[in-house]
C-alpha cells in the first residue's frame, strides 16, 4: 500500500521499523509519523499482520542429526577433494621429470669446468710492434718460457 505522498525512503524506514532495525533517533520519527500520517500508520499494521502471520504458519524444519555430525561430513569432503587435487596434480606432472633436476646440474657442470679451465696456465702471446712473444709456464714442473719473435 504506497501513499501517493510518501516517498519510497520513507516506505523503507517503516518497514525497518516494522523489523525493528532502526537506531534511536530515526525510530522517534517514523513513530511520530506513523502517529500523524493513516496511510504510514495502515501501512505499519499491515507489515506487521504479514510478519505475525509467516512467523505463526512458517513450518518448524527438525534435523535428525547434529550439528557435529554435519560438520564432520564437511571437514572429510574437504579432505577428499584436497587429496583428489593433490592426485591429479601428481598426475599431470611430466614423465620427465627428472629433466628438472638434470638441467641445473648440467649447468653448475659447465661452470665448474669453464672454472677448472681458466685456472689452467695456458701460453700468452703478446704483440708489440711486429714483434710478438709467448709465454708457456708450467705450474707444476715450476718452469716459464718465452719465445720472442
Amino acid at each position: 500500500m504506497k501513499a501517493n505522498f510518501m516517498s519510497d525512503r520513507q516506505l523503507l524506514e517503516i518497514m525497518a521499523y516494522a523489523d525493528g532495525e532502526l537506531d534511536a533517533s530515526r525510530r522517534r520519527e517514523v513513530e511520530k509519523r506513523i502517529a500523524e500520517d493513516p496511510s504510514a500508520a495502515a501501512l505499519h499494521q499491515e507489515l506487521i499482520a504479514h510478519s505475525d502471520l509467516l512467523r505463526a504458519h512458517e513450518p518448524l524444519g527438525t534435523v535428525p542429526e547434529t550439528r557435529e555430525f554435519y560438520w564432520s561430513q564437511i571437514q572429510r569432503r574437504i579432505a577428499a577433494e584436497e587429496q583428489a587435487a593433490a592426485r591429479a596434480k601428481a598426475a599431470k606432472a611430466p614423465a620427465f621429470g627428472w629433466l628438472r633436476w638434470l638441467a641445473p646440474a648440467i649447468g653448475v657442470a659447465a661452470v665448474a669446468l669453464v672454472v677448472t679451465y681458466q685456472q689452467r696456465p695456458g701460453p700468452t702471446v703478446m704483440a708489440v710492434g711486429e714483434a710478438s712473444s709467448m709465454t708457456f709456464t708450467s705450474e707444476a714442473d715450476g718452469v716459464t718460457i718465452s719465445w720472442i719473435n
